[in-house]
């Protein structure tokens, strides 16, 4: 292979995985009524195989991510695909309700542990300078389970039963890991010992990063977990139409997400904000815009934000947390991106219960804009931290943020 495809094929092989375990995760909306009645509960029951999963993640991701320190990320990622076969297996043959939650939270459980380690697995196969172009390649597979894996499992339930489609999944877990397992290499881990792994200065920029795709975050699940309902208050777009409202927001994300690696790597640490910002404006637009064809193409620009902030947002984790603390610091944004997704469909919620939803893009986009305050809050750090060295406004090598530039720490013949 060429220098330009070396890691092609391995970082394929991680968002093949990265496909398989989010559709996964959402598998339940798609198949929900079929598998209520099923299993005999009612929707709001079986509606805890998802909101029960988030929960999960943020109690659970940190913790084994301490536990498995030792362990290489390639072992990581294969023990963790494991136990989400056997879950997802489990899940088809559940007789009982309580067997298939207790199923779907031990795949709660593998879940934020892979996400926990695949970012900075994908990071370290590359150089520095490539790290976005990695994760866009990685960070396409959450986005196509939306487009196609979804659709897809839910075509299957309705054909052949909910059970088909989670017994799929599980072989799907499995082909990952046989590919991972052949395509992508083993990175030496020998320094992985618990004291490589203690909370350093960059623990610092890295909480305040995950701060900001917090907010982003609440504004914009408030907004997209009632997108049908909030088109229909604001716009006057029915439930009818927005099928075709929502695959352009799809496309949009795909496209997003393909762009994000380039402007991530030409623009590191303005990246961030600039998308943050960007998600917050067009938050405000839809709440601003009764036109149908202005709210769409609002709605388009939001999934495109969408698709291109993951990226940026892990990216900007990988180049502040030092290298010893690079798996505690994603189990982080793990869970704080989680209990992003939980407030912002909390503060959804409130507002179909006790306010118009007309209003909800507006509180949605002052939410999301609050994203710029930790983020400012870091850059004047960096800022701070360069002009005592010196060079104003600068981060210099093996800076107290963990930042590697210059010469440090690359790999010049790792190449996406």
């Amino acid at each position: 292979m060429t220098r330009s495809n070396t890691f092609l094929a391995p970082l394929l092989a991680l968002s093949a995985a990265t496909f398989t375990t989010v559709s996964a995760e959402m598998m339940p909306a798609g198949v929900l009524d079929s598998l209520s009645s099923s299993l005999s509960v009612t929707g709001a029951a079986a509606g805890l195989l998802v909101t029960g999963w988030a929960g999960t993640i943020a109690l659970t991701s940190i913790p084994l991510v301490r536990l498995t320190m030792r362990w290489s990320r390639k072992s990581v990622v294969l023990a963790s695909l494991l136990v989400m076969a056997a879950a997802n297996l489990a899940t088809a043959l559940a007789p009982t309700y309580g067997a298939a939650l207790a199923a779907r939270m031990t795949a709660a459980c593998a879940h934020g542990l892979f996400w926990s380690v695949v970012v900075s697995y994908a990071a370290s196969l590359v150089a520095p300078d490539r790290v976005g172009r990695a994760l866009s390649i990685v960070l396409a597979g959450p986005t196509l389970a939306g487009l196609v894996g979804l659709p897809a499992g839910t075509e299957v339930a309705h054909r052949a039963g909910w059970r088909v489609t989670f017994a799929a999944l599980a072989v799907a877990c499995v082909v990952c890991m046989a590919a991972i397992a052949v395509l992508v290499p083993g990175i030496d881990r020998a320094s992985a010992r618990p004291e490589a792994e203690r909370w350093d200065r960059s623990a610092r920029s890295v909480l305040l990063v995950a701060g900001g795709g917090f907010f982003s975050l609440v504004g914009y699940y408030a907004v997209f977990t009632f997108v049908v309902p909030v088109s229909d208050a604001v716009a006057g777009i029915g439930a009818n139409s927005m099928s075709g409202v929502l695959l352009a927001s799809g496309i949009g994300g795909l496209a997003g997400v393909l762009a994000a690696g380039r402007i991530s790597d030409r623009w590191a640490t303005s990246a961030l904000p600039i998308t943050a910002l960007a998600l917050a404006a067009s938050l405000a637009g839809m709440g601003l815009s009764s036109a149908p064809a202005v709210y769409v193409v609002l709605v388009t620009s939001w999934g495109a934000l969408i698709g291109v902030l993951p990226v940026v947002l892990q990216a900007h984790v990988i180049r502040v947390a030092s290298e010893g603390f690079r798996d505690t610091a994603g189990s982080i944004l793990v869970t704080v991106l989680n209990l992003g997704i939980g407030v912002g469909a909390g503060l959804g919620s409130l507002f179909s219960t006790f306010a118009s939803l007309a209003l909800l893009p507006l509180v949605a986009a002052a939410v999301a804009a609050l994203a710029l305050a930790p983020l400012a809050l870091l850059r004047s750090s960096r800022s701070s931290r360069g002009t005592s060295a010196g060079q104003p406004g600068l981060v210099t090598p093996e800076s107290d943020d963990g930042v590697r530039l210059g010469g440090a720490k690359t790999h010049p013949t790792r190449s996406v």
